[in-house]
């Protein structure tokens, strides 16, 4: 979508330059990417320049010869605005100020619609605030905001100033539609950051989302963000226009790098509104997230998601193939988003998270240790565990090496949370994988929690191969343990290793 809009705005540019009076009347090279319509028109603007310098040049140089009052006269006489835009960047700059000064603002809005800033960087530099606001303000009148957004990019940020308090808050949406790159836009909001909420509003009153989505695609990451936060703490009902418009537009690819640069409560809004709980809608962003290079960018926003939300996203990612899904994995490992990836892996329907879990990438030291570290740093045991109860018996070496390496703090918030993760034997399967040493300092904090006893309660398995493990380092559980595991292995039908762990 917001290609389409970019090359609607190239394609007005380029009709300015051609003088057609009607962009519809080159259509026929809308499909191609603005960059190329973009191109074209600089190269346009160039052979005209060239093939007129070596005569401005002359009439640039007579100017010098004549007091500043009276070629202002023979300018708007003789010469019309289009000849003298295209002699401004031949004069002296100074010399240029002096004879502007004596023209009207009608006639130097006139002369502004051609002229070409990258050959009057010079002049623009030494207008007057009082100048180019009066310019302004013409063009502004006129609705020219095409004119607008050309020069925005290449006047100093003082004349921008002078200029656009001149402006109503909607007018700054249809300049900054047609701003050249993102350099211009990025300035351009920079200048005016305490009127951005105004330009919502306009643009949610007015209803043209359409604009102010493109705008947001011209943006730096920085002043997209900024820009996607003061959206999100509008009223509700702008949010939701803007997200109905976006959904409408097809334009989640641009709204998508605006969210995940947002802030968590900016996204946690976002993630409530009602479009959001449309199943169409979320598998419609998480298709677009897969398909275009944005699965990145999806993650921030699915950490605010509710758990029915993240199940048709998950859904939806289960039906990538297995290398599309190791894919995912990696560039989620080598941004460090485990702690937005867990939550979304474990929304994944058993069979696809078993899938998932036996993927060559999720055994690797790196990939398994970081996701370890990431659960205890973020506190992600209750979604972390039951992903470690998929893993494949070969990893647990892996993982009994890995959880040395927790705090205790950490230790213990793993146990606390694996009887309600259902996760308590494979987290004492991987203990009992792990070197003596480790081992008794893991079984002393074991016997130290206070949850002790809902943990040995939640030990249920009946895997007599788990329980003679048990019963093998018999002698080095501390007492509390011990006490505790042999009701537990009666329980689970193991009485002849309740006897052995109540000698």
């Amino acid at each position: 979508m917001t290609t389409t809009h970019h090359s609607t705005a190239e394609l007005a540019k380029l009709a300015r330059v051609l003088d057609r009076r009607d962009p519809a009347d080159l259509d026929f090279l809308a499909d191609l990417p603005p960059a190329a319509l973009r191109q074209f028109r600089d190269q346009i603007t160039g052979t005209i320049a060239d093939r007129e310098s070596h005569r401005m040049h002359r009439i640039g140089a007579a100017a010098k010869l004549i007091p500043a009052p009276i070629a202002a006269k023979i300018t708007e006489a003789a010469f019309g605005p289009v000849l003298a835009a295209a002699i401004a960047g031949s004069v002296d700059p100074s010399r240029a100020v002096a004879i502007a000064t004596a023209l009207s603002p009608t006639f130097l809005a006139d002369a502004t619609v051609t002229l070409d800033p990258r050959r009057a960087t010079a002049l623009i530099a030494e207008v007057p605030d009082r100048m180019a606001a009066a310019t302004a303000r013409e063009l502004i009148a006129r609705g020219d905001y095409l004119t607008m957004g050309r020069l925005a990019g290449a006047v100093p940020d003082q004349v921008l100033r002078a200029a656009l308090p001149h402006a109503a808050d909607i007018d700054l949406l249809h300049v900054g539609y047609y701003l050249e790159d993102t350099d211009a836009a990025d300035r351009l909001l920079t200048i005016v950051t305490d009127r951005v909420p105004g330009m919502i509003r306009a643009t949610a009153a007015e209803n043209q989302w359409p604009e102010a989505i493109a705008l947001l695609d011209l943006l730096g990451p920085t002043e997209r963000s900024h820009l996607g936060n003061v959206v999100a703490d509008q009223d509700p009902e702008i949010l939701d226009a803007l997200l109905t418009a976006v959904t409408e537009l097809d334009a989640w690819d641009t709204l998508l790098p605006v969210a995940a640069g947002m802030e968590p409560a900016a996204l946690q809004r976002l993630a409530e509104r009602p479009i959001m709980q449309d199943p169409a809608v979320l598998t419609g962003i998480a298709d677009l997230a897969l398909t275009q290079n944005l699965w990145l960018d999806l993650l921030p926003l699915a950490e605010h998601l509710t758990p029915t939300q993240l199940h048709t996203v998950a859904a939806r990612i289960s039906a990538e193939p297995d290398d599309a899904l190791t894919a995912l994995i990696e560039q989620a490992h080598t941004g460090n988003h485990w702690d937005t990836l867990i939550p979304v892996a474990l929304a994944l329907d058993e069979p696809a998270r078993r899938r998932f879990a036996a993927l060559p990438v999720m055994h690797r030291p790196d990939t398994l240790s970081a996701a370890i570290t990431t659960a205890a740093a973020h506190n992600l045991w209750p979604a972390a565990l039951p992903l470690v109860d998929v893993l494949p018996p070969h990893t647990h070496d892996l993982l009994a090496t890995t959880i040395t390496t927790l705090s205790t703090p950490d230790f213990h918030a793993a146990l606390t949370a694996a009887p309600a993760a259902g996760s308590t034997t494979t987290l004492i399967r991987i203990v009992l994988r792990q070197d003596p040493t480790a081992r008794a300092h893991s079984l002393t904090l074991l016997a130290d929690s206070d949850d002790l006893e809902s943990l040995v309660t939640s030990f249920t398995t009946t895997d007599p191969e788990i329980w003679k493990s048990v019963a093998a380092i018999n002698s080095d559980l501390p007492p509390r343990l011990r006490t505790l595991l042999a009701p537990q292995a009666a329980r689970c039908g193991h009485s002849d290793i309740a006897e052995v762990l109540s000698t």
